[in-house]
């Protein structure tokens, strides 16, 4: 299976039968967002996009891929899910959790998270949607990821994703900004059981290597995020020396990987 990794958060998979699933799609305003990426056909292609929470790096571009792509699906955790018609976005598939929802042969299993859940309002107020989540996604083959979404450590990472939905491929993030520390995040993907961890949430250190530099200088005066890189790098060094039998994979943004089930 492939995997491709779009922006700070945003992951692409392609499904042994041919589907789209996409991650969090920031796209709207995103400086990262390879531009080679962003073309309606591109959109098009689409089949399913899960949303594992409304702040604006992880949703801001639904409402972009729903004017493109009408076919596309959206599922999200209930509360949030059901505000989406409200904004006129149709196929939508609210879930909670404990739920897993089957689309076409692929599952959508909804984890619980320790984040917040809030989208800011043209007038600049915030407004709690929901909870914050995560996905287990079993593809058709078998082969199941686990992405956490920003997060803290949290006991579910355990019991319910390692000891029940045992995920082959855990996607968490690692900065230690609003979520979890790289040893936090090291930990979290030994007690998931997984055979390989791929580190998310990680901005660029140089504003050159962004699709958009202009647009990432102005992002990083708002959100001086820069520095995040060294530790998604101090996680892979822990996956290394602490956690040898789990194999670290780092897809830089506009990079991809195949994974396959062994």
């Amino acid at each position: 299976m492939k995997i491709q990794r779009l922006s700070a958060s945003t992951f692409k998979f392609y499904s042994p039968s041919g589907k789209i699933i996409m991650v969090d799609p920031w796209l709207t305003n995103d400086p990262l967002w390879p531009l080679s990426e962003r073309s309606p056909d591109k959109l098009k292609e689409i089949d399913v996009v899960i949303i594992t929470h409304a702040h604006f790096d992880h949703a801001a571009g639904i409402d972009e891929i729903a004017q493109h792509n009408k076919k596309v699906v959206f599922i999200a955790q209930f509360e949030y899910a059901l505000s989406l018609p409200q904004r006129g976005i149709t196929n939508v598939i609210p879930t909670a959790f404990g739920a897993t929802v089957d689309f076409q042969g692929i599952k959508f299993s909804l984890i619980p998270a320790s984040h917040t859940n809030s989208e800011m309002s043209p007038d600049g107020t915030m407004e709690i949607i929901g909870t914050a989540a995560g996905y287990v996604i079993e593809f058709e083959d078998g082969l199941k990821v686990y992405i956490s979404g920003d997060t803290g450590l949290t006991a579910d990472m355990k019991f319910v994703v390692g000891d029940y939905h045992k995920p082959y491929v855990s996607i968490l993030p690692a900065i230690g900004f609003l979520m979890m520390e790289p040893e936090q995040a090291a930990y979290a993907a030994n007690v998931t059981g997984c055979r390989y961890v791929i580190p998310c949430h990680d901005f660029p250190e140089n504003v050159s290597d962004a699709a958009d530099p202009e647009g990432y200088g102005e992002f990083l005066k708002q959100f001086p995020v820069q520095g995040t890189a060294k530790n998604v790098e101090r996680f892979m060094e822990i996956i290394r020396k602490e956690y040898p039998h789990i194999k670290g994979i780092y897809i830089p943004i506009g990079g991809s990987t195949e994974i396959e089930l062994t």
